[in-house]
Order: C-alpha cells, then sequence, then structure tokens
C-alpha cells in the first residue's frame, strides 16, 4: 500500500485547521476584512483533503 496519498490527507486537514485557527485569531484582533482570506483558505484545504480522500477510497475499491 502507498502511504504518499493518506499522507497529503493527513497534511490538508492540518493545514485546514491552520487556517481555520490563524482566521479565528486574526478574526478577533483585526476583524472579519481582515482575516477572510484565511477562511477561504481553510475552506479550499478541507475541499482539497474531501476530493484526495474520495479519490484514495474509490482507487481502493477499484484495486480490490
Amino acid at each position: 500500500m502507498n502511504a504518499l496519498p493518506k499522507i497529503l490527507e493527513i497534511i490538508w486537514v492540518i493545514l485546514g485547521l491552520a487556517c481555520l485557527a490563524l482566521g479565528i485569531n486574526a478574526t478577533i484582533k483585526f476583524g472579519i476584512e481582515n482575516s477572510y482570506m484565511f477562511y477561504i483558505l481553510s475552506v479550499v484545504a478541507f475541499g482539497m483533503f474531501l476530493l484526495r480522500r474520495f479519490r484514495r477510497k474509490s482507487s481502493s475499491n477499484k484495486n480490490n
């Protein structure tokens, strides 16, 4: 089993959580107009996680 797809999923989740935490912190300090980019990056990271997970699971089903 190739571990790279699983590692990439974990990286995307960590990136999404980090962007979300930074977004919340920046919103508290500076307001939403200066922190919305963190929320956008967080949504993109979680979207990439879901896409990678779906593709990994569908390719593993084809191999069985």
